[in-house]
């Protein structure tokens, strides 16, 4: 999933942020028998292991979870004997890669079925296609793509694991020029609930295929490889600048980003991030990359910058593809942190008494960060059920609201300031929400994510898992029974 911290631009220098080590105790009860798989399908770890900590780390401490088992899978059998082995000895299971999940959905405390041991990328730059184990995390994907002079419009956090951020869709940088990175999908390898390994396309197992494009993870079997497009790109251009106003005018502002962000030539892409700073005034700060020329990107940022004089002048600097993927990136260590977040699409432009609410409940609200990802551009090419993300033609921007923290004591403080942003904006928006920034305290979490493409995507979950083996908390629910 995308990390919203990486807005702020840290310096790769810095320190990865640790929270407060979190402690679960594992089940006691003894584990059955493993399945007969050898070291090169498998590594199993237990908390007695010496490694069993290397794999622990979450994203987001507040979810972490110790199982007592974690299965780190090397191959497509050992991923099928897995799923035979929970499913026969009734144990609860995760399935992790890159453990973002804002919930927690990639942690158990009994059973981890654990991808990173598939984490190969094969290059073929002939083809513009990319083949990427299901356990590869984003900054490695690029890596090897940008050594080939190709891209992938993905997120911005290095950690990320590429099989939870493609499954629920996927926004980057790169997001309104090249698309969503459920897009760039040629082909998903699974293995269902009954241990059948298969790949899906556009022409074989379509309606997986579909689903695989925006429906999130965890709902429909396990994916162990993905086949993507790419494309060439050696250079883009990122910019930044930062107002501090008033209330008033940082609604004026954002207003004007409002109206310049969706509609934006498609080569740009851009995010605002709106938070509360000393004496009641409140810091707007713009940033994102192009693939265009500057002269375009100045032409484009011209109307927010003579509205009021920026507090950080405005930068645009040409990056090479990896290097900007570092600027934004800030630190390539994995971090820990303890954070909550809730998201709105907001599909038709705001207005200003909802634009006002919003900025006075920022203003109220020290340690919540408003973070908007523009829409429109390739994302609104793709008609709104051709992929499970419903999200296209139309939509204006996603708001994350989020706040992180360091230590358990503030945890319920946090949580309860970004409920409070949250609250001040219902009567504004159409209640849709991102399944990337999953989000347990929604009512009708399925309706919210996918709205009128719910009804197929529970068809395609009675018809790849007609007994949930595959479920948490927010996972598609079957067909209503008649």
């Amino acid at each position: 999933m995308e990390h919203p911290l990486r807005v702020d631009e840290i310096s790769a220098l810095e320190a990865p942020r640790v929270a407060d080590a979190v402690s679960f105790a594992a089940p006691v009860a003894p584990l059955p028998p493993l399945p007969n798989l050898s070291a090169s399908d498998v590594t199993f770890l237990r908390p007695s292991d010496p490694h069993y900590r290397d794999f622990l780390a979450a994203a987001n401490t507040r979810t972490q979870l110790s199982p007592a088992l974690r299965a780190v899978c090397k191959t497509d059998r050992a991923v099928a004997a897995m799923i035979a082995w929970v499913r026969s000895n009734g144990l609860t299971f995760a399935v992790r890669c890159g453990g973002h999940s804002y919930e927690g959905f990639s942690q158990s405390k009994d059973v981890v079925i654990d991808v990173r041991g598939m984490a190969g990328i094969a290059v073929d730059k002939a083809s513009s296609l990319v083949t990427i184990g299901s356990g590869a995390s984003l900054y490695h994907i690029y890596q090897a793509l940008a050594g080939q002079g190709l891209a992938l419009q993905a997120g911005s956090c290095a950690t990320v694991g590429i099989s939870g951020h493609i499954l629920g869709g996927g926004h980057g940088l790169l997001a309104r020029s090249h698309g969503l990175t459920c897009d760039s999908i040629e082909q998903v390898t699974m293995v269902d609930s009954q241990g059948r390994v298969f790949q899906a396309s556009a022409t074989s197992e379509v309606d997986i295929d579909w689903a695989c494009k925006g429906g999130g993870g965890g709902s429909f079997g396990i994916a162990t490889e993905f086949k993507l497009r790419v494309f060439p790109l050696k250079t883009v251009l990122v910019f930044g600048v930062t107002w501090t106003l008033s209330q008033a005018h940082a609604a004026k502002m954002f207003a004007a980003w409002q109206a310049f962000a969706p509609n934006a030539p498609s080569t740009i892409t851009s995010i605002v991030k709106v938070q509360s700073a000393a004496g009641g005034m409140i810091t707007v700060r713009c940033i994102g990359q192009s693939v265009g020329s500057e002269a375009e990107l100045r032409a484009g940022l011209q109307p927010l910058l003579a509205l009021d004089r920026p507090s950080t002048a405005l930068s645009i600097k040409s990056l090479g593809f990896l290097d900007a993927v570092t600027h934004f990136a800030g630190t390539l260590d994995y971090e820990s942190i303890y954070m909550k977040a809730k998201s709105d699409y907001v599909l038709g432009p705001l207005g200003a008494d909802a634009i006002q609410h919003m900025i006075a409940a920022v203003a109220a609200s020290s340690g919540v960060a408003l973070l908007c990802d523009a829409y429109g551009g390739k994302i609104a090419d793709v008609a709104a059920d051709a992929t499970a993300f419903p999200r296209r033609k139309g939509t204006q921007f996603c708001i994350q609201y989020y706040s992180s923290w360091m230590h358990a004591a503030d945890t319920a403080a946090h949580i309860a300031k970004v409920a409070k942003v949250y609250a001040a904006m219902r009567p504004f928006m159409p209640g849709a929400s991102y399944v990337n920034y999953c989000d347990l305290d929604l009512p009708n979490y399925a309706n919210a994510y996918w709205g009128a493409n719910l009804p197929r995507l529970r068809e395609v979950k009675a018809q790849y898992d007609p007994d949930n083996v595959f479920h948490h908390a927010q996972s598609v629910p079957l067909p209503p029974q008649a």
